[in-house]
């Protein structure tokens, strides 16, 4: 009798769990995230998972040959695929800042302007937003890679959303 032929790849796989941290070393990084050999097969580190602050490309994050640490969030089995964090492991700084932000006054740099509002990333590479009745009651006309003062009126950290006002409490 013949023993059946076992793909290493999906039997690696098998011993991956959701949750599990790896290490791996980079194989190559593209525009939409970063392939990880994890010494028995390949898995994937997409963009949104690579860091919890925005960035450009991936390769502001790792290059090729680094050796890293990754959470497994997910392994497909029928299509021999796993999924990895980088971020999982790392300090969230938003939770930071919803801790001892709220009802702060500071600045931050206008990164994207739409019909309903306007986004600042704020200190920690937070992202707040004002929305537009704010910016049309107080006429402000702010453009990209400006720097707006702006009141943290209120955090939701479940939706992890941060909401910016142009009223800055009276001084008490």
């Amino acid at each position: 009798m013949n023993e059946p032929v076992v793909d290493p790849v999906r039997a690696f796989l098998q011993t991956l769990q959701p949750g599990q941290v790896r290490k791996g070393v980079v194989r190559s990084v593209t525009n939409f995230g970063v392939f990880v050999d994890l010494g028995g097969a390949v898995g994937i580190i997409t963009v949104p998972n690579l860091s919890w602050g925005r960035i450009s490309h991936p390769a502001e994050v790792t290059e090729v040959g680094k050796e890293v640490v990754v959470t497994v969030l997910s392994v497909d089995l029928e299509r021999a695929q796993s999924s990895l964090s980088l971020k999982e492991l790392q300090h969230d700084p938003f939770l930071d800042f919803a801790r001892s932000r709220l009802g702060s006054i500071m600045s931050g740099v206008v990164t994207k302007v739409s019909p309903i509002g306007t986004f600042l990333l704020l200190e920690g590479g937070v992202l707040g937003f004002l929305p537009i009745s704010e910016i049309v009651e107080r006429g402000l006309e702010s453009r990209i890679g400006d720097n707006v003062t702006v009141y943290v009126s209120d955090i939701n950290i479940a939706d992890r959303r941060v909401i910016l006002s142009l009223r800055f409490p009276a001084a008490g």
